[in-house]
């Protein structure tokens, strides 16, 4: 008999666990009430990857995040290799740094979250020079490397997107990333303004920018970009910025901007 009590109780009690749960997932109709997404996201990404000759011989390397155009889209990594660092190290380009060669699914476009989640893994599985990470990419890639950077505005050390573009909003995250830019003047699948009105926000921001223009060149503004050892001599002065270091610049720009519409306020 009490086992049956027991038994009783404890479908009865379930029961009312059950119930009291679908009762708090329930929303309430006619009002808004909160809630909350907790879940994981699963990112799977095929990649090349890179290491120097020597890699065992130093405890941490530069990572350069090559980022291909719409056209190596799919799932053949080959297609990765058409331009830019992999198509060089694929005739036997040797380079002093990591670089990480993604390709993007067919029919989507870069993610952010999703290559970031791609540098935590490499970060974690080889020997990154945190201080040290640079980002560059053509057409599409160029277009992946202003909004990565925006996403995550205190990672990298210097950026490289060519015939990219991107929103101003964007490039105010990133005024204190040492950027190189490139565009064909005659460019007609991204006009030349796409990468201009960028840089010119980031002139006005006081910005190390630097912009390229190749009068003649149409879209392909990479392979010249790309064949040019200074582009990677410079991206290798490069190092990241204190994160603290920048939030207490931010920080002082803001106030100050602050006192100054507080000040015209008490003129008018």
């Amino acid at each position: 008999m009490l086992k049956k009590i027991i038994v009783v109780c404890f479908i009865f009690a379930v029961s009312s666990m059950y119930v009291s749960s679908e009762a708090a997932e329930k929303p309430e109709t006619g009002n808004q009430s909160a809630a909350e997404l907790n879940t994981t996201i699963p990112v799977k990404m095929k990649y090349l990857l890179y290491l120097p000759e020597n890699y065992d011989e130093k405890e941490k390397w530069p990572l350069v995040l090559f980022l291909h155009g719409a056209g190596e889209r799919g799932d053949d990594l080959d297609l990765v290799t058409v331009h830019g660092p992999p198509k060089l190290v694929k005739n036997g380009k040797q380079f002093p740094f990591i670089v990480v060669s993604p390709q993007c699914p067919e029919d989507q476009l870069w993610q952010p979250v999703e290559l970031t989640a791609l540098l935590n893994d490499i970060e974690k599985k080889y020997k990154v020079d945190k201080d040290r990470i640079y980002v560059t990419g053509l057409s599409m890639g160029g277009f992946g490397t202003w909004s990565l950077a925006a996403y995550t505005p205190y990672r990298f050390a210097a950026l490289v997107p060519i015939c990219g573009g991107g929103e101003k909003f964007w490039v105010k995250k990133i005024k204190h990333v040492p950027i190189w830019v490139f565009h064909g003047g005659k460019d007609t699948a991204v006009p030349l303004e796409r990468s201009q009105t960028l840089v010119d926000v980031l002139k006005k921001e006081k910005s190390d920018v630097k912009f390229t223009i190749y009068p003649e060149a149409g879209h392909d503004s990479w392979t010249e970009t790309y064949n040019n050892p200074d582009i990677y001599e410079w991206l290798l002065q490069q190092v990241r910025k204190p994160e603290a270091e920048v939030k207490a610049a931010e920080e002082k720009e803001a106030a100050a901007r602050k006192a100054k519409r507080a000040a015209a306020r008490k003129k008018k």
